[in-house]
């Protein structure tokens, strides 16, 4: 593994991903203070709903990604690799259709808009994420970076300026995510010019059997990532059944307040995946103990942000003080979440683990739509069904890791129990104490678990060295 070109991929992606961080907080921030507490539900709403278009494709990004992850770009077959693009956005083009069907059908104003701007985003989504799994895969870190960078960029400049211009429609923050988005994958079709412009003499227009072989292999992982997002999905959707969009909207702002350290996290995650189909496998099992000893000391580090966030945020927001409160449940849902994405998510994609976290995501989706059902229907309890998100989250962390543990044959179990005392208290603390008393608390626990973790730490980064 070459450390120094892994640290400069790092730098793109971190770099791109600070950048990510900084324009979402700025409209997390900025839009919710400025336009309606319903209007930002059903920005919310379109939000919510164009994260699951990725699973249109039916699981062909993911063979692609399961396949040729950690292949040189030079090797790949443009011509094959042009087909697939084509045949992929005649299916989503289909796809598209039927969902602006449903949006003529739909007489209600709000929810028939939101539809049209998912269909039109669903095939510039598509044509864009095809685009930055070929750079991904093949190591295009640069590149990936950059047209995450202007996808941004262009988004939050549109935002300013129609906030300049005082326009408070929740409909241009839409169009405005989709125009950047565009312009971000007009230029990623012009880095990869020689796949998608160049003519090739053995042009493989109909080439449906590598479609099917695609779909096949990627299609466990697609049920996974279905299961995956409908964990919180199935909640959010009971919040906004029993309690309203504008509920729902104060939830999803709490919720993605909760997610500024994943920027990070995904970062990590995008740049360990083709490095690891690329070593030896032997050496797998090594690098997960180390990575997890570095890794985790740090996301807890990272935790302490959240005590100024809560403490501005609600003196920022007033307006959604009522949901704010709930940020101290769900932020340290963040541990669960970094160790999944990293350590099992990705390490059971190198591994060919896919049957595994399909029934891993599959077992935690059941246990949320019974403890969803349980807390909204039953109880009707809003602070029951937050506590729902971090319980579920904290399941699936747990059953994977252990899955992984039994594969590469490393022991944690201590780990496991030691990080979860340290979510425990962190909830306890933010929420029963005042603001200076759980920061005191909090940094009092954390010096106990770095020292307790010291030996392992240092272990670690001398490991890293040795690479």
């Amino acid at each position: 593994m070459n450390i120094k070109r892994l640290f400069r991929d790092f730098g793109f992606v971190i770099s791109s991903n600070l950048l990510t961080l900084i324009i979402s907080t700025i409209v997390i921030l900025v839009v919710p203070k400025l336009i309606g507490v319903e209007e930002y539900g059903y920005w919310q709403l379109f939000m919510f709903y164009s994260g699951y278009l990725g699973l249109l494709p039916l699981g062909w990004l993911d063979g692609i990604y399961l396949r040729y992850g950690g292949e040189k770009y030079e090797r790949l077959n443009k011509s094959l690799f042009h087909s697939q693009f084509i045949l992929l956005m005649i299916m989503q083009s289909f796809f598209a259709l039927i969902i602006i069907i449903a949006a003529m059908i739909i007489h209600d104003k709000q929810y028939s808009f939101i539809l049209y701007a998912l269909a039109i985003f669903l095939l510039i989504y598509i044509a864009q994420s095809f685009c930055k799994f070929v750079l991904q895969i093949t190591n295009r870190i640069r590149e990936y970076s950059e047209v995450t960078i202007l996808a941004n960029v262009i988004y939050v400049v549109t935002v300013i300026s129609l906030i300049v211009v005082n326009v408070r429609d929740f409909r241009l923050l839409i169009i405005s995510f989709i125009f950047g988005n565009f312009v971000a994958l007009l230029y990623a079709m012009y880095v990869l010019k020689d796949l998608f412009f160049q003519h090739y003499a053995n042009r493989k227009f109909w080439s449906l059997g590598e479609a099917a072989i695609n779909i096949r292999v990627g299609s466990q992982l697609l049920i996974a990532n279905v299961a995956a997002m409908l964990i919180i999905g199935v909640v959010r959707m009971g919040i906004q059944h029993s309690w309203g969009v504008a509920t729902f909207g104060k939830v999803s702002l709490t919720l993605s307040i909760s997610n500024l350290l994943m920027v990070f996290i995904n970062a990590i995650s995008l740049i360990i995946f083709p490095k690891l189909k690329r070593i030896d496998p032997d050496k797998v099992n090594g690098l997960y103990s180390v990575i997890r000893d570095i890794l985790m000391p740090l996301i807890f580090f990272g935790m302490l942000i959240y005590f100024p966030i809560s403490y501005f945020i609600p003196l920022w927001l007033p307006k959604y003080d009522s949901a704010l409160i709930y940020m101290s449940v769900l932020f340290p849902m963040i541990a669960y979440q970094s160790k999944f994405e990293i350590l099992s998510n990705t390490f059971m994609k190198v591994l060919r683990m896919e049957r595994q976290l399909l029934f891993i995501n599959v077992i935690t989706l059941v246990i949320s739509v019974v403890l969803t059902v349980i807390s909204v229907f039953v109880l009707h309890n809003l602070t029951a069904t937050i506590f729902v998100i971090i319980i579920v989250m904290a399941i699936r962390s747990t059953i994977s890791e252990l899955y992984v543990k039994n594969k590469l044959h490393v022991k944690f179990s201590s780990e496991m129990l030691l990080e979860a005392v340290m979510v425990v208290l962190f909830i306890l603390l933010s929420w029963y104490l005042s603001t200076f008393e759980a920061i005191i608390g909090y940094m009092v626990i954390l010096a106990l678990y770095l020292l307790i973790k010291k030996n392992d730490i240092i272990r670690a980064v001398k490991r890293v060295k040795m690479l």
